[in-house]
């Protein structure tokens, strides 16, 4: 697709336009990461990158796990040489045998207690190997105490909550892909909740903690409820219905200074039918966005939203599933897209950049937009190979991104009309 010139309605963010001083292209802010996912902001506007991890040793058949998962820290990321630490880890990652499309945390973000962090996982008492779904979704909390221990609990069991409620009145499963946490008054006290996106219950979670309740050997107790959650659409096996409406599937949650919350889905990813859906702090819907493709990352400025398209416009199938001349992408070529749009002005246009497999969104206080990019790979990336649709991938890394050769894309329309 030809490159064209970028006009947005409104101021333009900075991330459009780098100075004379400033190569184009992307930046590499942080590389060698395993599988990355989510990204946050912390107090101190300092990256939160949740690492989904690379598996381990344990295995049943091609899933294989080990404490691997992590959550890593970006100090400073708009100076050239970040500081780049792990903050948790040993948390459960499930992978493929060669690291590759890991299942394992997708979410984390800071609370404002200096040093702890929320993660958004798996409990390993909860996981079996030999069943793909009722993966065991739990919210953990990482930290380190006064005398300088660390700590990493299982602070809000997911899928506890999924069999008891199950909102979307589908299959019983938990697999939480990102977590908001929300921060209720401007002191730092443990009063906060979090909201955890669970892509399997179709559901946006809500962990309320009763600090009332703790002690010093147990956290607290908690409540969970459905903040919001869609219906589901899929067959009674579970997969998904070609012939009905796509299923929202939330993956990616970003807020703004304003308290509202954005939530992407997925949408099974089928082209054009995931959306972006705009919240306020009570759970009402405010606005939406349709005609993206499964969406794995938000994040918002003061006029923009900006969409990670894990694989662009159109998702590639599974080797033998169609014809390798139908089979995108190019060889060579990894897909994936990030897509900026003015989200105050009806119909705006939309403009995208050509970003490998992202996931996870973060805008920075002076216009910056971060990305985590090989969301789906280890810190090696992957070979290419008869497994792997995508050719040859690079390893997992941060990338501050530059829309300055964005092109203009359109909304692609809904099945039906095709």
């Amino acid at each position: 697709m030809a490159a064209a010139v970028v006009v947005f309605a409104g101021p333009l963010p900075a991330a459009l336009a780098h100075g004379d001083e400033d190569p184009p292209g992307p930046r590499v802010v942080a590389e060698g990461l395993d599988n990355p996912r989510q990204l946050n902001r912390d107090q101190d506007g300092d990256l939160v990158v949740a690492e989904a991890g690379r598996g381990g040793t344990e295995c049943v058949g091609a899933r294989c796990a080990g404490p691997s998962a992590a959550v890593t820290l970006i100090e400073d990321p708009g100076r050239d040489t970040p500081t780049v630490t792990t903050v948790v880890e040993g948390v459960l990652s499930v992978a493929a045998p060669d690291g590759s499309f890991a299942e394992g945390p997708g979410g984390a973000d800071a609370t404002d207690v200096a040093g702890q962090y929320i993660v958004a996982g798996y409990d390993p008492e909860r996981l079996d190997l030999s069943v793909f779904t009722a993966r065991g979704g739990a919210m953990l909390v990482a930290g380190t105490e006064e005398n300088g221990e660390k700590y990493l609990v299982s602070y809000a069991d997911l899928q506890a909550a999924e069999e008891e409620l199950n909102p979307d009145g589908a299959q019983i499963d938990s697999n939480p892909y990102a977590v908001l946490y929300v921060d209720e008054d401007d002191e730092a006290s443990p009063d906060g909740y979090a909201l955890v996106a669970d892509a399997a219950a179709n559901t946006v979670w809500k962990i309320e903690p009763d600090f009332s309740t703790a002690t010093d050997d147990a956290p607290p107790e908690y409540e969970i409820t459905a903040w919001a959650a869609w219906p589901t659409t899929a067959l009674p096996d579970g997969t998904d219905d070609p012939q009905g409406p796509a299923e929202f599937v939330p993956t990616s949650l970003t807020a703004d200074p304003h308290g509202n919350v954005f939530v992407g889905g997925l949408g099974s990813e089928r082209p054009g039918e995931a959306s972006v859906v705009q919240f306020d702090a009570d759970g009402t819907e405010l606005d939406r966005w349709d005609g993206f493709t499964a969406v794995t990352g938000v994040a918002v400025d003061r006029g923009h939203l900006y969409v990670s398209q894990l694989f662009g416009l159109t998702p590639p199938m599974p080797p033998g599933e169609t014809p390798a001349a139908e089979a995108p992408p190019t060889p060579g070529e990894v897909p994936g897209q990030v897509v900026v749009v003015h989200r105050h002005h009806e119909d705006a246009p939309r403009y995208a950049i050509d970003v490998p497999l992202p996931a996870g969104l973060a805008t920075g206080r002076h216009g910056e937009v971060y990305a985590s990019v090989n969301s789906v790979a280890p810190a090696e990336g992957i070979p290419a190979g008869p497994q792997n649709p995508f050719g040859a991938v690079g390893g997992g890394a941060v990338w501050e991104l530059d829309f300055s050769d964005a092109y203009r894309v359109e909304v692609p329309a809904p099945a039906d009309d095709q």
